[in-house]
């Protein structure tokens, strides 16, 4: 059957259409309404605008129906110059205003969201994440928190939560809206004395008097000293009295919960340093753990099963995600270990549990955003002695952190690597295992089939749910194989299992996502030209797909 009549072509011609509509925009042809604007007329399409702009669609298609008026009055708050420029933007997609002049940006931006163009309030608040200072700041904090800018919004907290002190006392502090002023107190990391909040707090209110209540509860009164309330809080009549004993009880009786707590945020910045006053309070040999230095000759050392652990003081409450930190590995011994931290060290929180989970050398250990002062790293498990040891240890806030459960990360690029600190802790010739080579089939790792098999060990626990590995195959030899996954090295899960069939080359696994620290791969047979070894030229986890060969 002849299916010529159905085929067809695509042409990308969008920039000749850009380049039409555009002008239309500069010379007028086939215009059908007048804009007037400040006695000011402009030529323009209907359909154009309405497809442009939520503003433009319900002002010349009233309920689906084209006006029929040739002229419209605009009534928006602008100079026909933005409004022109506004215009422009909606046949060509550009704006010639110089953005960098404040009021300018705000202004555009402003007539932004009133004709609806959310990819020009895009533009815009992009912009003015480059001309962010001390002086604008509150200007632009409260324009993203007006038009929701969400992007722009978290940049300029990100500016503001460094310097909270500086911005309470503020001369524009007065001029934060409702929104942005309570969305800035919720942030653990707007990190200031609670009093020096509260006093701004009050003077707000005194300016700001119909929209004080709202504001008042973001105050975390409990952080207060009880003299403070008593001769600060109290005499503003901004608190109830109620609320005023309920934090005096929460001071007297029990340190609230470390969640309502500040924190200073320095994002990509390890505050686990004596610079920032970080300090370890608990272990033994604790003078090389904080300086920077991973000689693995100088370890920090507790007991295996001392509740105390190792604990680290930070100089002040820290939000924190992220936690690197090297255990001894001199050896192929495996630790097991959890981490806790706390504001107090009265309530702690368990933030990595490892405690039955197989470990080695470096850790890099994500979790939900805590604020923190106290870190403590306590062992559960030495394959080799009854001592938990650390060569080094960071703590760090991160903008963004891999996807985790229970502490667990999932990754997306290759764990199973020497860079990674992977070894291969049993079959003959491991290192050339996760070398990263393919090509070099004189360097394979192997085991004697029927005794033995292949044991990759990865640096912490990883949430996989695929691997790769390529079999020897210079020639038309087979293996029969099958892997198993376990996250302590006693018990053990088959993922893949192939030993009912011919295998060859490279294999790509997949399975359920698991937590895994060891995998082992046991070859049970193969082909004449295989004899008595299953050779392995490269094994990966999870799987690189664009790197089907390495040379």
């Amino acid at each position: 059957m002849d299916n010529t009549e159905n085929e067809y072509f695509i042409v990308d011609e969008k920039s000749e259409l850009v380049k039409d509509i555009a002008l239309l925009y500069r010379t007028k042809h086939f215009s059908d309404i007048v804009l007037i604007i400040n006695k000011e007329r402009i030529l323009a399409h209907k359909v154009i605008l309405a497809a442009r702009s939520p503003y433009f669609e319900k002002l010349l298609y009233k309920n689906g129906k084209e006006t029929e008026q040739k002229e419209v009055i605009i009534c928006l708050n602008t100079s026909a110059d933005y409004f022109r420029e506004i215009i422009k933007f909606i046949y060509t997609g550009v704006i010639t205003i110089n953005l960098s002049n404040l009021d300018t940006a705000l202004d555009l931006l402003d007539l932004a969201h009133q004709c609806g163009l959310t990819n020009l309030e895009t533009i815009i608040g992009e912009k003015l994440k480059l001309f962010l200072n001390d002086k604008n700041i509150i200007a632009i904090l409260n324009l993203a928190n007006l038009y929701d800018l969400i992007e722009l919004r978290d940049t300029c907290h990100a500016f503001i939560d460094p310097k909270a002190s500086e911005i309470l006392k503020h001369d524009a502090f007065n001029e934060l809206s409702q929104k942005s002023l309570i969305k800035l107190l919720e942030r653990d990391s707007f990190f200031a004395p609670e009093i020096e909040i509260f006093e701004s707090v009050a003077q707000w209110c005194q300016v700001n008097v119909h929209d004080a209540d709202l504001v008042v509860k973001c105050v975390r009164l409990s952080w207060l000293s009880v003299v403070e309330i008593v001769s600060i809080v109290w005499p503003s009549k901004l608190v109830r009295c109620e609320d005023l004993l309920q934090a005096i009880a929460e001071i007297i009786d029990v340190k609230p919960n470390e969640t309502n707590c500040r924190g200073k945020s320095l994002p990509g910045v390890n505050v686990a340093t004596p610079e920032h006053k970080a300090t370890v309070i608990t272990g033994r040999r604790t003078e090389h753990l904080l300086n920077g230095n991973r000689n693995v000759d100088n370890w920090t050392e507790t007991t295996i099963g001392d509740k105390t652990g190792l604990t680290i003081k930070f100089g002040f409450p820290f939000l924190i995600n992220h936690i690197r930190m090297g255990l001894y590995d001199k050896d192929l011994r495996t630790y097991r270990y959890y981490v806790e931290v706390s504001v107090d060290q009265k309530k702690w929180k368990k933030v990595i549990d490892y405690s039955e989970l197989g470990c080695r050398s470096y850790q890099d250990l994500y979790f939900e955003n805590k604020v923190v002062q106290y870190v403590r790293v306590i062992g559960t498990f030495n394959s080799v002695n009854k001592f938990f040891h650390l060569i080094f240890f960071e703590a760090y806030y991160m903008e963004n952190i891999p996807r985790i459960v229970n502490g667990i990360v999932f990754p997306t690029s290759n764990v199973a690597t020497v860079e990674k600190k992977a070894v291969v802790v049993e079959g003959t010739n491991g290192a050339a295992l996760l070398d990263g080579v393919t090509s070099d089939y004189g360097s394979f790792t192997y085991h004697v089939i029927g005794t033995g098999s292949i044991v990759v060990q990865l640096a912490q626990p990883f949430m996989l749910s695929s691997m790769k590995l390529k079999l020897w195959d210079q020639d038309d030899r087979f293996y029969k194989y099958y892997v198993e996954t376990s996250i302590n090295k006693t018990e053990w899960t088959i993922v893949a299992d192939h030993r009912n069939e011919e295998n060859k080359s490279w294999q790509v696994l997949c399975f359920p996502e698991r937590p895994v620290s060891f995998i082992r791969i046991t070859g049970t047979g193969g082909s004449s030209e295989a004899g008595r070894n299953f050779a392995l030229l490269h094994f990966e986890c999870p799987t690189d797909d664009e790197k089907e060969t390495r040379e």
